[in-house]
């Protein structure tokens, strides 16, 4: 009897692998983290500096409705303040707050710790290897979605 051979692509083992490795990476998270995606924004105010919301959503690539309800979920919390646009005085930016500041470095040192520990018996060239190929493909994927869409 012949078994079927499962055929997978090298794009879908590795969105696969992203994902277990996502929610694996959560799961070993204390509660009260930081949401992901609002570390990501948290991470894009503290390398931009103070930024309309409008350039947060476009540098995050989130529509600009999504990028307020985040913006407002973290001002609630007192991670992010609102502070005037020194080139419109009808606009406004955000800027992290010194609580901000305090919870965005707890949460990148939980989840850095969490894959040094996980990567702990690699050898220093794959570490190096996996960064220099995750930030490959980050910027990869960059570069597509600032293409025109083709279908």
């Amino acid at each position: 009897m012949k078994t079927a051979t499962r055929q997978v692509t090298t794009g879908q083992d590795l969105v696969v692998s992203l994902l277990t490795v996502a929610r694996r990476l959560r799961a070993r998270l204390p509660e009260g983290r930081i949401d992901p995606a609002m570390m990501f924004v948290l991470r894009h105010v503290q390398v931009g500096g103070p930024l309309r919301v409008s350039a947060l959503a476009e540098a995050v690539g989130l529509d600009i409705s999504t990028a307020s309800r985040h913006v407002r979920q973290l001002e609630a919390g007192g991670l992010l303040d609102r502070t005037g646009d020194p080139h419109d005085r009808r606009a406004f930016q955000v800027r992290l707050t010194r609580r901000g500041r305090a919870a965005l470095d707890q949460a990148m040192r939980a989840r850095a710790g969490v894959v040094d520990r996980a990567t702990a018996d690699w050898p220093e060239e794959d570490r190096a290897a996996l960064t220099t190929l995750m930030t490959r493909l980050a910027e990869s994927l960059d570069r597509l979605a600032a293409e025109p869409e083709t279908r």
